[in-house]
């Protein structure tokens, strides 16, 4: 069993372009890709799963690709992720760690010329690794999935049948645009 542990984490990287995946009037919006970095703080549990919160932020350009209507001019957009999730090793170690991770939160897109920002639901997933120099310093290499989500509807539904009856909900989202971030950054162990 893991002891309770506090880890800090710093990090800097890099987000490919992505393209939106839907067409809007015969074009779809581009976010160029460029350079990112964020923050965490996480408590492993008895169980050796950690607990993590996280931010990042990533600056870029918007703009239109394609398409059959005037060309919008380019814009700088700021895209930030806050979340919350779980860190969970593959493999026992003290000196090298390869992990998966997977975080709920929101994330945050506001380009630069308009008055609104547009937060959505988001989910995070992800593999990393942390090797450690020392008991309470070392590295963390990791690639994650940004993926936030809008709404596409709710439904609720009963039935009776031969073999029973039963009621059932669904709720559908879906994600515009996927994102991907490949980072790596210094981990610091406090505590025993």
């Amino acid at each position: 069993m893991a002891q309770a542990q506090i880890e800090l984490h710093g990090y800097g990287g890099y987000v490919p372009g992505s393209n939106t995946a839907y067409s809007y009037s015969g074009y779809r919006l581009r976010i160029d890709g460029g350079g990112n970095f964020g923050v965490g703080i996480s408590k492993t549990l008895p169980m050796g799963v950690a607990v993590e919160l996280g931010y990042s932020r990533f600056q870029s350009t918007l703009r239109q690709s394609g398409g059959i209507v005037e060309e919008v001019s380019p814009q700088n957009i700021i895209v930030e992720y806050y979340q919350l999730g779980g860190v969970k090793p593959l493999m026992e170690g003290e000196t090298f760690v390869p992990y998966g991770l997977f975080s709920l939160g929101v994330s945050r897109f506001a380009p630069e010329e308009t008055l609104q920002d547009y937060w959505r639901f988001a989910i995070n997933t992800g593999l990393g690794m942390k090797y450690f120099f020392t008991d309470k310093v070392g590295i963390r290499i990791q690639a994650r999935l940004l993926m936030p989500l809008y709404f596409a509807g709710a439904g609720f539904g009963c039935s009776i049948g031969t073999g029973g009856s039963g009621c059932g909900t669904g709720i559908g989202m879906g994600s515009e645009i996927l994102q991907v971030d490949f980072t790596s950054g210094v981990v610091l162990k406090l505590g025993q």
